[in-house]
C-alpha cells in the first residue's frame, strides 16, 4: 500500500512583536515631531525662553509620569493677568536679581492674588533705621514699572526679629517695622507710574509674623523683612466691607 505523502504544515503566522496601536502611536508621534521642527525652523529663537522650555523635560524619562511637562494652567492664567509691559517690568526684575547675586535675599512669587516680594532687611535697610537703601531703590524702581491699571492695591507689611529695640526715633519693633513699610509705601508714590495714595496701606506687625526661629541668627535674618504684595484686588478695609461696617459704628458728629 503506497505510503502516503504529508503535505507540508503551513507555518503559523507569528504573533506581532508589539500591539497594533503601537504604529498608529509611532506616527503620530513622528508627525507632531516633525510639527515642532519645523515650527522651531520658521521661528527665531530666543535662547533665555528656549532654556526655560528645555528644563520641563530635564530629568523626566516619559510622558506619562505625574509630574507635569508643561507649565501648570494656574501659572498660565496667572501670567495673563499681566500686560505684555509688565511682563517685560517683571522679567527685568528677575534678570536684575540673577546678574547681583540677589536671589537669596530677594523671593518673587506670582500668586493668583497678585505679584508677591519678599525683601530681606540687609538690603533695604540699615540696622535699627527706616531709610531705603540701595540695591531696595533700584528694585523698587523696577516694581513702580509694573504699577498699572491692573494692580488694584499695594499693601506692604513691615517685620522684625525678636529683638528688642528702644531708641529715641523707635522704642519698640511696632514703631521700626510699621516706619519701614511707609518708608517704602512713600517710595513708591513718588514714582511716576504711581497709583493713588488711597489704594495703598502700609503695615508693620514687629516680631509677631516670624517666617522663621528666632533662636538662631539665620532664622532672624529671614524674619527681618518687608513684603509688598501687587493685588489684583482691591484690600477691604472699613469703607469697603460691608461686614466691617456693621462693626464698627458710625462716627459721632
Amino acid at each position: 500500500m503506497p505510503e502516503e505523502v504529508q503535505q507540508p504544515q503551513e507555518e503559523e503566522d507569528e504573533e506581532p512583536s508589539a500591539p497594533f496601536w503601537m504604529t498608529t502611536f509611532s506616527d503620530m508621534a513622528t508627525l507632531l515631531l516633525t510639527f515642532f521642527v519645523m515650527i522651531v525652523a520658521m521661528s527665531e529663537v530666543e535662547v533665555k525662553k528656549f532654556k526655560e522650555a528645555l528644563s520641563f523635560f530635564q530629568g523626566r524619562t516619559g510622558m506619562l509620569q505625574s509630574e507635569a511637562v508643561i507649565p501648570s494652567i494656574k501659572n498660565q492664567v496667572v501670567q495673563r493677568r499681566l500686560s505684555k509691559e509688565q511682563l517685560e517690568k517683571y522679567e527685568e526684575l528677575i534678570q536684575y536679581l540673577q546678574e547681583h547675586n540677589l536671589e537669596g535675599k530677594v523671593q518673587v512669587n506670582l500668586t493668583d492674588k497678585g505679584l508677591h516680594l519678599i525683601i530681606t532687611d540687609s538690603i533695604m535697610f540699615r540696622s535699627g533705621e527706616a531709610e531705603i537703601i540701595e540695591p531696595s531703590r533700584t528694585i523698587l524702581r523696577i516694581l513702580a514699572g509694573i504699577i498699572d491699571d491692573r494692580i488694584e492695591s499695594v499693601v506692604v507689611e513691615g517685620h522684625t526679629d525678636n529683638r528688642p529695640i528702644h531708641t529715641a526715633r523707635f522704642p519698640s519693633n511696632w514703631e521700626l517695622s510699621a516706619a519701614r513699610a511707609a518708608a517704602v509705601v512713600r517710595f513708591l508714590l513718588e514714582q511716576t507710574d504711581a497709583l493713588p495714595p488711597s489704594r495703598y496701606m502700609a503695615v508693620g506687625y514687629g516680631e509677631f509674623h516670624p517666617r522663621d526661629t528666632n533662636a538662631t541668627p539665620e532664622g532672624r535674618a529671614r524674619n527681618r523683612r518687608v513684603e509688598i504684595l501687587f493685588n489684583w484686588e482691591p484690600w477691604q478695609n472699613e469703607h469697603s466691607n460691608p461686614y466691617l461696617k456693621r462693626l464698627i459704628p458710625p462716627a459721632k458728629k
